[in-house]
């Protein structure tokens, strides 16, 4: 069973958004409880390739933030498409000219979806469809924009580009995407609806718990018996929530307390007990997207609910780090799930008991710190497999040690 109470490091979604905004502030920043994963670390990579000073102490990350300029002409985004994408949009708006790439899984991931509005924008770059990508330093006009995709990467790409103009663009998101970046900036002082060039001094920051990585140890506390887990100061903003809503919906145990709002966003405390009695429920489009980083996690927790569970518009999953769809359902078929491939979705049917199994992780993060709480499902202890525990480094690099502090 888990036992006990936990703090997990910042949101990855917020870390690469502050970074950046400390990188076009004047003066100091500091940043609080930044996330530590691999992803981010490209992200502030990039950012001291640019003549952006990064201090690391302790648990306080300090920018001093100058002229932002590069003698780089290359730089690697490593696996993470949040670091492309909003780069995308930062590096050439801001005078810099250069070539981003990735590895192998990010070289195959869609970057059209952001680079032709960035063009629209006056961002000048090339066709690529994928990485690498190459782009000029660019002189943003001004953009009236409704996003095609339902991104939060695309954007933001737009309005890191757009702030670099004395034009107003208007940036429409009819999907509701993450909407990190606009509160961020209202922090900082812009409350308009538009996004135009404002100037702004170094702040301080204190990154709350990260919400994605928060629903693999709500998923193990509600599946494993006689677990009870809190997780103190956890992101709680309404566009990240719906896996939580959900999983109340279909029965699983879960409090929340000592609700606050800090920067503009929404933090509280979660508890999570051993749930009995989970039930699956129909899913709707909204559904989907407000969660659609849980999905692994949530095909798991939807094997040991009883009824049937159809998960359909999901035709992102299919462009992640990996075809999703087709990981979740070749790995949780090995465990002896009832699970089946749709075009843009997956079928699952529980409960079913798990049994021990072989895994692929497709080099995907998330497929394998869902499949390490199906091995602990599956046989009844926790081992840590070293692969997986490398793949978590690209967004939760803590995951192996909560879970066996919690593990009693």
């Amino acid at each position: 069973m888990l036992k006990g109470t936990i703090n997990l490091k910042g949101d990855k979604s917020i870390s690469h958004r502050v970074l950046i905004f400390a990188a076009m502030a004047k003066g100091q920043s500091s940043i609080i409880n930044l996330s530590a994963c691999d992803d981010v670390k490209r992200t502030m990579d990039i950012l001291e390739k640019c003549n952006i000073k990064i201090i690391k102490s302790n648990h306080q990350i300090n920018i001093n933030s100058t002229k932002v300029k590069s003698n780089a002409k290359t730089f690697d985004c490593g696996n993470s498409g949040t670091t492309a994408r909003l780069m995308l949009g930062f590096l050439p708006a801001n005078g810099i000219t250069g070539t981003l790439y990735g590895d192998e899984s990010l070289s195959q991931r869609p970057m059209s979806r952001v680079s032709k509005p960035l063009q629209e924008l006056g961002i000048n770059i090339s066709n690529n469809k994928t990485l690498p990508i190459s782009f000029k330093k660019s002189h943003p006009k001004n953009i009236n924009y409704t996003l095609k995709v339902p991104s939060a990467q695309v954007k933001t790409s737009l309005i890191l580009a757009a702030l670099m103009s004395d034009k107003k663009s208007i940036i429409v998101d009819p999907f509701k995407t993450r909407d990190h970046t606009e509160r961020i900036l209202k922090y900082l002082g812009h409350h308009d609806k538009q996004f135009y060039k404002f100037k702004f001094k170094g702040f301080q920051y204190n990154v709350p718990g990260d919400i994605s990585n928060a629903s693999f140890i709500i998923t193990a506390a509600a599946l494993i018996p006689n677990s009870d887990i809190k997780i103190k100061n956890i992101l709680y903003n309404k566009t990240r929530i719906g896996y939580i809503n959900i999983l109340k919906k279909m029965g699983v145990k879960i409090k929340t307390s000592n609700h606050r709002s800090e920067f503009y966003e929404e933090v509280c405390d979660i508890e999570v007990k051993y749930s009995t009695n989970i039930k699956n429920i129909n899913l709707n489009n909204e559904d989907v997207v407000s969660m659609i980083d849980e999905i692994p996690i949530f095909a798991l927790l939807a094997t040991q609910a009883k009824g049937t569970l159809i998960i359909k518009g999901a035709n992102e999953l299919r462009i992640k780090e990996s075809d999703r769809i087709k990981a979740i359902v070749y790995n949780l078929k090995q465990f002896n799930a009832d699970i089946n491939e749709l075009d843009d979705g997956i079928r699952i049917k529980g409960p079913k008991r798990l049994y021990s199994a072989s895994i692929k992780t497709f080099s995907d993060h998330r497929i394998a710190m869902t499949m390490a709480i199906a091995a602990i499902i599956a046989e009844k202890k926790f081992v840590i497999n070293k692969d997986i525990e490398l793949l978590s480094c690209t967004s939760f690099p803590e995951f192996y040690h909560l879970i066996k502090l919690l593990y009693v």
